[in-house]
């Protein structure tokens, strides 16, 4: 069993005592209405903090006036809070505040059911600065707290997630693992990829960043991302339709195993060549690379041309496989020109200076 404590586990924690601390010097009581507001404003992203102190602000602001309604209205009756709930959830919901209605919940609680006097002005302030402590204690620790490196973590992701893809683009064609665990490989590979979407999505929040160091670095880091997401995508649907095809294929004709077997091959060079040159690993000769692409065109024209005449069953097999290959090699070939590109602005940058 893996015991594992993350970063977003600490800030979390953190937050937590910084708000139990400052609900501690200014006396307020229910502290543990804050300390559940830390808890669940704690976010993935700088950018997503911010955006979730705006959004919480207005469901807030939802929550607060239904609280009061409730009460004048209705009382503290269990079936009241319940009531007021449900009204409030379906308006914040309506005006898309999904990611706030546990805190829209929370403030209604604190404010129906904490209070025995009725409801005065200073209860009000007090119950709102509960969550506002919480809120902003979270995103104080998000910001000076190991602030997360969003383009390393998803690099790593990308990569990790690469490598398993190419080590089963080499054992496939080979027939050298058994079925059962393909089908756990292809499940973590998907897994990993969605991971990776979900990352990328974080990372393209933090584009409206205002303290971004080098922001043009950044924007182009995140093309880069994109562009290799949709690499894992391509190779994981060749993976898909090789399993799924390449017996019938094997059964049906030698001549076109053997160029998929080859083009597979090469493409799964290509991509481990691209990112190691991204990397900045290894430099890839131009020229050289002109070739190897020149000679990966002509075996697809080759495995096209081997399919002319052929019956439908057969171009049923293979095509799909084909498609997968052409779509690949479309992607790797963009990839690898955004990645020279960059190379390219770097060692400009460095002669600059």
């Amino acid at each position: 069993m893996e015991f594992n404590i993350g970063p977003r586990m600490v800030k979390t924690g953190l937050a937590v005592a910084l708000t139990l601390l400052v609900t501690g010097i200014l006396d307020l009581e229910l502290e543990i209405v804050a300390a559940i507001a830390a808890v669940l404003a704690m976010q993935p992203s700088i950018m997503r903090s911010f955006a979730y102190i705006k959004e919480v602000l207005v469901s807030n602001g939802v929550a607060v006036i239904f609280a009061l309604l409730g009460t004048f209205l209705l009382g503290s009756h269990p079936l009241s809070v319940g009531a007021v709930v449900i009204i409030s959830i379906s308006i914040n919901i309506r005006l898309g505040l999904n990611k706030t209605v546990s805190l829209t919940v929370l403030t209604i609680m604190a404010m129906m059911l904490a209070s025995d006097n009725g409801i005065n002005y200073i209860y009000i302030i007090e119950r709102i600065s509960l969550i506002a402590i919480g809120v902003i204690s979270a995103f104080v620790v998000n910001v000076l707290v190991f602030p997360p490196n969003h383009k390393k973590n998803l690099y790593h992701l990308i990569k990790d997630t690469s490598e398993k893809i190419n080590f089963l683009m080499r054992v496939i064609p080979n027939n050298t693992m058994s079925i059962p665990k393909q089908k756990e490989e292809d499940r973590e590979i998907e897994k990993m990829i969605t991971k990776a979407k979900d990352y990328y999505e974080i990372i393209s929040d933090e584009r409206n960043r205002l303290f971004i160091r080098n922001k043009t670095d950044f924007l182009r880091s995140i093309v880069i991302y994109k562009h290799m997401i949709k690499v894992l995508d391509k190779q994981y649907t060749l993976i898909y339709h090789l399993e799924k095809n390449l017996r019938e294929i094997e059964n049906s004709s030698s001549a076109k195993t053997f160029l998929i077997k080859k083009l597979v091959s090469e493409m799964n060079t290509y991509s481990e060549n691209v990112l190691l040159m991204y990397e900045e690993k290894i430099k890839l000769d131009m020229d050289l690379q002109k070739e190897t692409k020149a000679a990966m065109r002509l075996t697809i024209n080759n495995l096209i041309d081997e399919l002319q005449g052929a019956e439908f069953e057969k171009w049923s097999y293979v095509f799909p496989v084909a498609n997968s290959l052409i779509e690949l090699f479309y992607e790797l070939d963009k990839l690898e020109r955004l990645v020279r590109f960059k190379e390219l602005k770097e060692y400009k940058r460095d002669v600059k200076n």
